[in-house]
């Protein structure tokens, strides 16, 4: 973003290097994070594409295939965190994405142990439409896809997932699952802490905009 440096005022000499090694730093984090979103624009739309199927065109098949594909970009994503950290903006948001992967990692591995459950992948994987949405904004700039992610973020990650919770709690209990059971806390317990880091980005996203410009600048 533009700041009164960028806008043609001279720059006071820098003593020691410390602004070069900021300026160093910001790249190397940007560079990392450009190759993650080239990650997600190659592995995204296919996800967005086999929940569409599978809950459009719904086979056991297609519902394996859509479980095992989730899995294994959380994996490869959890992989490329841990070797490249700096990709996120902070600390905060790499370990909260992290625990957001390791719950995805849980939840996903029970409809892969009880197939008559596949199916709850599609209905949880709806919400990729909203990473669809930010992959797509980040690579085109376009106005369409800034919106799409903030319709999507409220509708889905805000709406749709607590409901999703609601149901899985129906479902299981409707098959004489014991509440806080072992399944219960996996299926249930893990859609409700996605649902709170949902909220706690959120916050954080807020939070964010009301900062002053230069505020922003300096986080940046």
């Amino acid at each position: 973003s533009a700041s009164p440096r960028a806008c043609g005022r001279p720059r006071p000499e820098r003593m020691e290097g410390g602004g070069d090694a900021a300026a160093a730093e910001l790249a190397r984090r940007k560079e990392a994070g450009a190759l993650h979103d080239r990650f997600n624009l190659v592995f995204i739309p296919p996800l967005v594409t086999l929940t569409a199927l599978s809950l459009l065109r719904p086979t056991e098949t297609l519902h394996l295939v859509l479980s095992w594909s989730v899995m294994a970009y959380i994996l490869m994503d959890i992989v490329y965190h841990f070797v490249v950290p700096h990709c996120q903006p902070g600390p905060v948001r790499l370990v909260t994405i992290l625990i957001h992967h390791f719950i995805v990692v849980w939840l996903v591995l029970h409809p892969l142990s009880e197939p008559r459950h596949l199916h709850f992948t599609a209905w949880a994987t709806i919400v990729e439409v909203n990473t669809l949405c930010q992959v797509l904004n980040k690579a085109f700039k376009m106005n369409i896809f800034s919106i799409g992610f903030l319709v999507t973020w409220f509708s889905l990650r805000l709406l749709w997932y607590p409901y999703l919770a609601y149901w899985f709690h129906n479902v299981l209990t409707g098959e004489g699952l014991q509440v806080f059971g072992y399944t219960y806390c996996q299926v249930v317990g893990s859609q409700v802490a996605l649902c709170a880091l949902g909220l706690f980005w959120s916050v954080e996203f807020v939070m964010g905009r009301a900062k002053p410009k230069d505020a922003k600048d300096k986080a940046a």
